[in-house]
């Protein structure tokens, strides 16, 4: 009952926060028995909320032992069922001696929890960080998932998942959950003669790579992220509401992946193809640059103006802010305070890119929690229990449509922005379709290309 609210609220928080909250292969985590979630850790608790809230069963989760010192916070974490491990780098800067059994009751616990079919969540890489790419990972999971099999548990899953946030540090960006291929421990064994936790740590850094971004640099992060955006958006084929549509942080993983596989197969490739390569992706970053100086979307290149679809679109934009406006207003009005209370105490003193958004949620949690007690209680004690209850249901589902139709709203604005630009521009229209239209051929031809090369080559 308590995880179900806490989860409820937090999932308020982050539909406020994030605008897309995408995930993919969920259905390779089984509803019932003992699973071990490895996840990357880009953006500090806030990873933990989203992959509670992807995840419908219940999970417990694992975190320093460090955030255990305050004794109300310690007894906060203890009885929403986090489990403390005790790191080696927080030993060492005690002064402590290092204790290689220090996680021996830990461990112990979570093999339990194990034989009683539970779902565990933890951070092989450590710690939060900025970077890029996911750290090289400690041994914790893996350690935890042999002990669990030497405690005798049969049917445990260890299952990736890796979480891509595209501007974790934005109000309304986007965030991607894909879960990776899981392993069977009753089936693994370690190649080689070598340690049996390495060689499982190993397995494990293999398969998070797989379904997260990594980069050297920042600067090289950005702009794969950009060209992914847009060679993502020149395949779509447009034939959803542009309006309403909203790229999908998925499709663009899976395209920077694709370009960042293509790009380690050209730099020792043929030069010829590789030149071909650079000359596309240089077309498509003048193009993306094109578009933004003009303030139109890759959404609104097609859109019609003829006067009859202007006012279809016009109608269709003004029924749905009649329907859905009185109640998106009633949720403004309800979480004004809330959000924007949490948002200032977020914006302060900020040291990483990961706190605004751990922050924001966190406070927002709790001054949404605050506000719905307070609220509930005035309208109970005037107006009787029933109605008390049927104004709490009203809350979340009015914060929901609130941030939806205010998603909508700068759709469409930026729609109509399109239209009169077309508008005074009468030759743009045609001549950005016939570019896009020349870039989604040159860029599917080289793709195809590329594939009969690499398997020509292999």
């Amino acid at each position: 009952m308590i995880y179900a609210l806490l989860r409820g609220v937090a999932g308020l928080s982050l539909r406020w926060y994030y605008r897309e909250i995408e995930a993919s292969g969920t259905d390779r985590i089984p509803d019932h028995g003992p699973v071990l979630l490895v996840v990357n850790h880009p953006n500090a608790l806030v990873d933990a909320l989203v992959v509670g809230w992807i995840v419908r069963r219940r999970i417990r989760i694992t975190a320093k032992s460090t955030l255990f010192v305050n004794p109300v916070g310690a007894r906060l974490l203890t009885w929403v069922g986090v489990i403390p491990l005790r790191r080696s780098e927080d030993e060492k800067r005690s002064r402590r001696t290092l204790d290689r059994r220090r996680n021996a009751d830990a461990f112990a616990e979570i093999s339990e929890d194990f034989r009683r079919g539970a779902a565990v969540l933890i951070f092989p890489e450590g710690r939060t960080h900025d970077a890029p790419k996911i750290a090289p990972l400690r041994t914790g999971a893996a350690r935890v998932a042999l002990a669990a099999r030497d405690f005798g548990v049969r049917g445990l899953l260890v299952v990736p998942i890796g979480l891509t946030f595209d501007q974790k540090d934005q109000l309304r960006s986007r965030v991607f959950a894909q879960v990776g291929d899981p392993i069977a421990m009753d089936e693994w064994t370690p190649a080689g003669s070598g340690s049996a936790a390495r060689a499982l740590t190993s397995e494990l850094s293999t398969r998070l790579r797989r379904v997260t971004l990594n980069y050297e640099s920042l600067g090289e992060a950005e702009r794969t992220a950009a060209l992914a955006a847009t060679v993502t958006h020149l395949l779509e084929d447009g034939s959803a509401d542009p309006a309403a549509r909203i790229s999908s942080l998925a499709k663009e993983t899976v395209v920077a992946h694709r370009i960042e596989e293509l790009r380690s197969q050209l730099e020792e490739g043929d030069p010829a193809l590789r030149a071909r390569g650079l000359a596309i992706a240089g077309a498509l970053t003048r193009f993306r640059a094109k578009l933004r100086a003009n303030g139109v979307r890759f959404e609104d290149i097609g859109i019609s103006r003829r006067p009859g679809a202007i006012v279809r679109f016009a109608v269709r934009e003004a029924w749905i802010v009649a329907v859905a406006g009185p109640l998106a207003v009633w949720g403004e009005l309800n979480h004004f305070i809330p959000f924007r209370a949490a948002r200032a105490i977020a914006m302060r003193s900020v040291e990483s890119a990961a706190d605004p958004a751990m922050r924001t949620i966190i406070s927002g949690v709790a001054f949404v929690v605050l506000g719905y007690l307070a609220q509930g209680l005035a309208v109970g004690l005037l107006f009787g229990p029933v109605w008390a209850g049927a104004y709490l249901i009203s809350l979340p589902i009015s914060a929901d449509i609130n941030f939806r139709l205010q998603d909508r709203l700068r759709a469409a604005w930026s729609r109509g922005h399109a239209y009169l630009t077309f508008r005074r521009q009468s030759g743009l229209q045609p001549a950005l379709e016939s570019e896009l239209t020349q870039l989604r051929a040159e860029a599917l031809t080289f793709d195809r290309i590329a594939r009969e090369h690499q398997s020509g080559s292999g």
